[in-house]
């Protein structure tokens, strides 16, 4: 009787000891696997976004055990050929940022990017479609987008007694300004016209300047050969403009060497840091933009092709972006709309912003969706390269037209 219950305690604690060992075993393969996501894993990301740097940062903080490098670009076309040049190295990074005006079409064709849904993402059905349609390709989304702004005229605010509404309404109005005599002469400024600069991204200004063809057609690239011919007409005939000089068009204006500043939302808090108190300014949306809509520069983050840790990884991070604290602060640190519809609506509620920053936000209910195309990027380089050379010859602002490379 003894040894029947001694042979019972023997097979129970052996059956315990079965059970613990398992436990032990399932438990510490399983923290092997969560750690291999955590701390096992680099994580390569390329921005064109310098404003980026802080969040980029306190992600590391925040996941400490993966290892983050950050590569920065000067453009987003630098970065976008560099990337195309990677993927066909096989050296492509995990994540990369990149613009709405181009590149989709072409990564997507290219097998190197994860759709959007191949990702867990919960927060994506709180992203604005405006924000999302300009990288949705083949009936997939193929990019989370993080952020947007708006091109925007920035202005001293003495050239504003030429506009009748308290606001520039139309192109003539903005030419009037312009040509106005400096005569003021500080902060380097030179005696003649007060002039206008436009920032670096020129097709996409190009692409909002709402001038109608004198012919009456509606036509797209009527439209825009229009806009070419009054770009060129500020150079050549107006000089109110001094060719190719978009690099340091924010240098100028901030140093009062021009009146006026086309360029985008996300350079207003650059703008109101580095004046200061040096004369006083305003900024507003471009003559006609209400009527024919706009459409917004929209940075968004894609994933490509890579293990299933990196890829968890990369998750991360865009979760992260998209987490509505990060939302609020890009839009508070560095200008940047939020792509979340719930945190815009809390930012809007909000009394306390300025009239330029009212201003953009209220801006979101005129988006203009622009789709991609196979040749986004080709159009992109193409029109960067038409106004360099009609900068420099004046003959081109008769001779160019648009359609003749990129009919409808």
């Amino acid at each position: 009787m003894k040894l029947n219950r001694w042979i019972i305690w023997s097979i129970v604690i052996q059956l315990i000891l079965i059970i613990v060992t398992s436990f032990m075993f399932n438990h510490r393969k399983s923290n092997t696997t969560s750690g291999e996501f955590v701390s096992g894993t680099a994580l390569s990301i390329w921005v064109y976004s310098q404003d980026l740097e802080t969040s980029i940062n306190e992600f590391q903080q925040t996941y400490p055990n993966i290892d983050v490098d950050v590569r920065y670009f000067r453009s987003s076309d630098h970065l976008f050929t560099e990337l195309m040049a990677a993927i066909s190295a096989n050296a492509a990074p995990q994540l990369a940022e990149i613009k709405s005006f181009y590149g989709i079409a072409q990564l997507v064709d290219a097998g190197a990017v994860l759709p959007v849904d191949n990702l867990s993402l919960p927060e994506w059905k709180k992203l604005q479609p405006t924000f999302t349609e300009p990288f949705h390709y083949s009936d997939l989304d193929w990019a989370v987008p993080i952020g947007g702004s708006i091109p925007l005229l920035y202005y001293r605010e003495e050239l504003m007694k030429n506009s009748q509404n308290g606001s520039f309404s139309g192109w003539s109005e903005v030419v009037n300004a312009a040509i106005e005599t400096n005569l003021i002469g500080n902060e380097g400024a030179t005696k003649g016209h007060w002039g206008i600069a436009i920032d670096k991204e020129v097709p996409w200004y190009l692409k909002s300047l709402n001038v109608e063809a004198s012919n009456g057609n509606p036509a797209e690239n009527t439209k825009f050969d229009s806009a070419i011919s009054m770009w060129g007409e500020w150079v050549h005939s107006l000089n109110i403009m001094k060719p190719l000089t978009h690099r340091r068009a924010a240098s100028d204006f901030i140093n009062g060497k021009i009146g006026l500043f086309i360029s985008s939302s996300e350079q207003l808090q650059t703008v109101e840091r580095y004046i200061g108190g040096k004369f006083k300014y305003n900024a507003q949306r471009l003559p006609g933009q209400e009527e024919q809509g706009i459409v917004p520069s929209i940075d968004g983050l894609i994933v490509l092709n890579s293990s299933e840790t990196k890829v968890k990884a990369a998750n991360s991070f865009i979760s992260y972006m998209i987490h509505e604290k990060t939302q609020d602060s890009l839009w508070r640190s560095s200008g940047l709309i939020p792509a979340r519809s719930d945190v815009l609506m809390k930012l809007q509620e909000e009394g306390q912003w300025s009239t330029s920053q009212k201003t953009i936000l209220d801006s979101v209910r005129m988006f203009s969706v622009k789709r991609p195309a196979k040749d986004d990027f080709e159009r992109w380089e193409y029109t960067q390269s038409l106004l360099e050379q009609l900068e420099q010859e004046p003959k081109l602002v008769k001779e160019v037209h648009f359609e003749d490379e990129f009919g409808n």
